[in-house]
């Protein structure tokens, strides 16, 4: 049976004690003498590879000095295992971006925008993107040319203009573009396919380890990660009614060819 990866909250419980002990201005070395813990000890806790008690956390805090908010935020990832909404956003993309990096496969379900690891700066600037926020959206496009990338994208994402006349058409010849590298795989679901169960969400597999669900939203994010979860989206049938590879680019060619023969690529 494929063994789990740490979990969403374990991620994120590392990370946040990670930053809450730099914030402290404490050394791994200086907290373990505190606490009477070893040194591996803390940075196990701190890469999610052992996962902390309520009790370790609340402990870690004390030295910290984390109250209020942010300590019962910390302390409620200690205590909770299932589908888990991630509320701060610097959290969330941190979590999804070490995902990523470890996948052996990434697929992505889009039913009204292009995925974000093909969007252009420019489409990503037309969703209300911040600077930042793009600019580690480009850190995490990086990874399109090291590993399997699988994309089943809405027709009605292609045709919805977004930035602009010419923002959309260079969108959609990136999106050709990428069709070109042995990495990337592009599915369009036609219109003529109906209606479909898709969804928007981002399927991330490694190997000889349990799957992991994506689920983003405007300000938050969730992670399933519970085999009971993450089955439903496993037996997607959606592969039956989209375009092949081959295929969908040409449709994504002809939406371009079309804009272009309406004048839309001049903005008329």
């Amino acid at each position: 049976m494929p063994k789990p990866k740490p979990t969403p909250q374990a991620r994120a419980l590392a990370e946040g004690l990670r930053a809450a002990r730099r914030a402290a201005r404490l050394a791994a070395t200086e907290v373990a003498d505190k606490l009477a813990w070893s040194q591996s000890t803390i940075s196990r806790i701190e890469t999610a590879v052992r996962a902390a008690s309520a009790e370790e956390v609340a402990a870690l805090l004390a030295v910290y000095q984390v109250t209020g908010e942010r300590r019962d935020a910390l302390l409620s990832l200690s205590r909770d295992n299932g589908p888990w909404w991630f509320a701060d956003l610097s959290l969330q993309l941190k979590t999804l971006t070490q995902y990523e990096k470890e996948a052996r496969r990434i697929v992505a379900f889009a039913t009204t925008l292009v995925p974000d690891l093909l969007q252009t700066p420019f489409y990503a600037r037309a969703t209300d993107l911040s600077a930042a926020a793009i600019e580690a959206r480009r850190e995490r496009q990086k990874l399109l040319g090291q590993k399997k990338f699988v994309a089943y994208i809405d027709e009605g994402a292609l045709r919805r203009q977004v930035g602009g006349p010419q923002v959309m058409a260079n969108q959609l010849r990136h999106l050709v573009s990428l069709a070109e590298r042995p990495t990337v795989e592009l599915r369009v679901i036609p219109f003529t396919a109906g209606a479909h169960p898709g969804g928007a969400y981002v399927l991330l597999e490694f190997g000889d380890v349990r799957p992991l669900v994506y689920l983003e939203h405007r300000r938050s994010g969730l992670f399933l990660h519970r085999p009971c979860d993450v089955e439903p989206y496993l037996q997607s049938t959606v592969d039956a009614v989209a375009l092949d590879p081959a295929r969908s680019v040409r449709l994504i060619e002809s939406v371009v060819e079309t804009r272009s023969q309406r004048g839309d690529l001049l903005g008329q």
